[in-house]
């Protein structure tokens, strides 16, 4: 008889390569629900078209739970649009591998999930529509949110926690990489900016005069920027940012100091720096939970690709042209 563990998830996170199918939207109606047809087999198991659109369409959807900006959505998207079938025969091998150590999960742990996701509709009702709409019922949700734990606990077992970085690595990581922990110098800029579009030349010039002298007697700014500027305040720059015959400016500028005005292509600036942060090497200290993060990041991705790779060989995988 198998062997059946019961596991426990009080608290189940998922990472970026396996999502959680945790909240539910509907596909875009464009798509045609009755084009359909299998695009891959693993083992005994068939993947439809359907189940590559429900799976990036579950994709987008967590992404925008999380609150991603448009571009980053639009950059993560991009990518799972086209790699998308790989990346579900990988969670298939996976389940798989999950399923033939006799995995299990508790049902009051998937009717914890299920409760906060009929939390985001305002009725049974309408998460039911969402559903049928996909042509699920909340018994196919209840499979799919337990196939993805029994995923994520596999992953966690095989790979992740034989992820183990040495703290003798992250020091010889420091060392190697010293240069990408320099912190260039930054300045804190009040701006006014005289547009050669609204002026020409002469006035221009007279009117950046004016807004320094008044920078200099200390009145306030906002008033000074209101009257003479044509565009918003630089704020905080980083060494690199803007055109060398500015920089040679601003970074030489003392606290409270405002500058004589500065010509660029298309007008005048008067620049007064409220905030200066000089440039340093940031220390082994300050930098070690960052490095031990990225070095555990690429060991993590270098052992699930060789694990999934070895799940790959001894299973039959048939993607369809």
């Amino acid at each position: 008889m198998r062997n059946i563990k019961k596991l426990s998830f009080p608290n189940v996170l998922v990472g970026n390569l396996i999502l959680a199918i945790t909240f539910w939207v509907p596909l875009a109606q464009a798509q045609n629900p009755h084009t359909d047809g299998i695009i891959a087999i693993v083992n005994d198991d068939a993947i439809t078209l359907k189940d590559l659109r429900q799976y990036v369409a579950s994709i987008a959807s967590q992404l925008r739970i999380e609150s991603k900006s448009p571009e980053e959505i639009q950059q993560i998207m991009r990518d799972y649009e086209q790699k998308g079938l790989e990346k579900l025969v990988q969670d298939k091998l996976i389940l798989e591998a999950a399923n033939d150590k006799g995995i299990e999960v508790r049902d009051d742990i998937i009717d914890k999930r299920i409760k906060e996701i009929r939390g985001r509709y305002a009725s049974d009702e309408e998460l039911n529509k969402a559903l049928n709409n996909e042509g699920m019922t909340v018994g196919d949700l209840r499979r799919k949110l337990t196939d993805q734990m029994k995923v994520k606990f596999e992953v966690d077992m095989e790979v992740r926690d034989k992820v183990f970085v040495n703290p003798q690595d992250v020091t010889e990581y420091y060392e190697k990489h010293k240069l990408d922990f320099n912190r260039k110098p930054k300045v804190n800029l009040q701006s006014v900016f005289v547009s050669f579009a609204k002026y020409n030349k002469q006035v221009a010039y007279t009117r950046a005069d004016e807004a320094r002298s008044r920078m200099l007697a200390g009145e306030d700014f906002d008033k000074i920027s209101q009257q003479y500027s044509d565009g918003s305040s630089v704020g905080e720059i980083e060494q690199g940012q803007m055109a060398d015959n500015v920089e040679n400016v601003v970074f030489n500028l003392k606290l409270d100091e405002v500058s004589d005005p500065v010509e660029v292509g298309n007008g005048i600036y008067v620049f007064k720096a409220i905030g200066i942060s000089p440039g340093k090497l940031q220390t082994l200290p300050e930098v070690k939970d960052l490095i031990y993060g990225k070095l555990l990041d690429a060991q993590f991705q270098s052992k699930f690709t060789d694990w999934i790779d070895k799940l790959r060989q001894k299973a039959y995988v048939e993607i369809k042209p």
